[in-house]
């Protein structure tokens, strides 16, 4: 469930060459720094890698960052479970110059997978927020959508399509991935969350997790999904109510420009829609989202 991190924490013990602001490569932890200059003479900071997390060390600070679940796994198609988070974070701590448990979070990327069509899925996304999302694309192939929130992102796509074309492994089977992503502490901690994730020890926490689990399912069900509209029972004015209120253009020229008539409108918009059956699907892709989360809580 929990995927991409980026944290930092205090490195208590500087070696002498980064207090001597070495010019050239060195080891140190088992690991090789890499010198980074911007229109200096001396290094600015020191970068590396330790399997695919980057690393970087800013004066005192050392910056670890990308996906913790691909550190573990090799992928992030497979469920990460809590028993599983415990141990990479735990390989993450012993390997690193600095206590990972007490790391301050600065974002955090959470989702899960579950065996369903993405193309019927995110097909049928409209707004989040009020706000449309924008199509994920691969050269000419839109593989799914993708939501810009102010302090996170939210994204659904065709994850078989992605491990094919960017790993080359065909994974045989139909996956999609929902996922929370760059999700910055105050989101995670505000009171409609309420979650209190601050460090990375709290993504051990088994309740926290549990609500994080719970704030996954809950942006998905906040969606709006486009209903199986049968257009030929609908009247001409529900059909002009509905094209407008589709059309995202549109619906926010009304929305700004005729604020009173919108608010009108969107009652007998919601009104309609919800006559409308269009649950079935939409509450098997929830259940498996559910199933998948309570399966990483779990073990």
């Amino acid at each position: 469930m929990i995927d991409t991190f980026n944290i930092e924490n205090t490195i208590q013990e500087l070696p002498k060459e980064i207090i001597e602001r070495k010019e050239t490569p060195f080891d140190w932890y088992g690991i090789r720094w890499i010198p980074h200059y911007k229109e200096s003479n001396f290094p600015i900071y020191y970068k590396s890698h330790y399997k695919n997390m980057y690393l970087r060390i800013i004066g005192d600070k050392l910056l670890v960052s990308n996906s913790l679940h691909k550190s573990y796994y090799g992928n992030n198609y497979m469920p990460f479970t809590l028993s599983q988070v415990f141990n990479a974070i735990t390989l993450l701590d012993n390997a690193l110059p600095i206590n990972i448990y007490n790391s301050k979070i600065n974002k955090l990327s959470a989702g899960v997978v579950i065996n369903e069509n993405p193309q019927k899925i995110f097909n049928e996304w409209q707004y989040f927020l009020g706000k449309n999302y924008t199509p994920m694309k691969d050269k000419n192939k839109i593989y799914g959508a993708k939501y810009f929130l102010t302090d996170y992102q939210i994204k659904g796509y065709d994850k078989t399509f992605e491990v094919k074309n960017h790993n080359q492994v065909n994974l045989k089977q139909p996956f999609f991935r929902f996922e929370i992503d760059n999700c910055k502490p105050k989101v995670l901690n505000n009171k409609t969350n309420n979650i209190g994730i601050y460090t990375v020890k709290d993504l051990l926490d088994k309740e926290k997790f549990s609500k994080l689990g719970e704030m996954i399912l809950n942006k998905y069900i906040q969606i709006e999904k486009l209903p199986k509209l049968d257009l030929s029972t609908l009247s001409i004015k529900e059909k002009r109510l509905y094209a407008s209120l589709t059309n995202y253009e549109v619906k926010e020229s009304i929305r700004k420009q005729h604020p009173h008539m919108y608010k009108k409108d969107r009652k007998e918009y919601n009104k309609m829609m919800n006559n409308l059956d269009n649950s079935e699907f939409q509450n098997q892709v929830i259940n498996k989202l559910k199933e998948q989360i309570n399966y990483s809580i779990n073990n």
